[in-house]
């Protein structure tokens, strides 16, 4: 009974310390939005806190032949891949609060420098 109650009281804290805490947001957003910038500008469904729909990037961004990619020493453009051409998700690649991570690299050598 005391254990049960003891990890009841745990996970109750730990619970209540994950939703206090802020995620993190890349500066480059913050560069470019400032004080506009919150949950629900990538966030965009209302009720259930979902993953950013691509259309919500696309809003600030532009398609993906609009997104300027860097030269690389590979030629490779990641947003015109012969794989996924421009059809690939934005957060497949992208993340706001993780390490973004190009899924290129899972298979070639390649390098994105400006991997946001």
């Amino acid at each position: 009974m005391k254990t049960s109650f003891a990890v009841a009281v745990i996970a109750t804290l730990l619970s209540c310390s994950a939703l206090a805490a802020k995620p993190t947001i890349k500066q480059h957003h913050i560069d470019a939005l400032g004080d506009d910038m919150n949950c629900r500008t990538c966030h965009t469904t209302k009720g259930a806190f979902e993953r950013p729909s691509d259309q919500a990037c696309i809003d600030c961004h532009g398609g993906m032949h609009d997104i300027p990619t860097q030269p690389n020493r590979f030629d490779k453009n990641p947003h015109n891949s012969h794989h996924y051409e421009d059809l690939l998700e934005c957060m497949v690649c992208h993340s706001e609060h993780q390490p973004s991570k190009d899924i290129c690299s899972d298979c070639h050598k390649v390098e994105f420098n400006n991997l946001k």
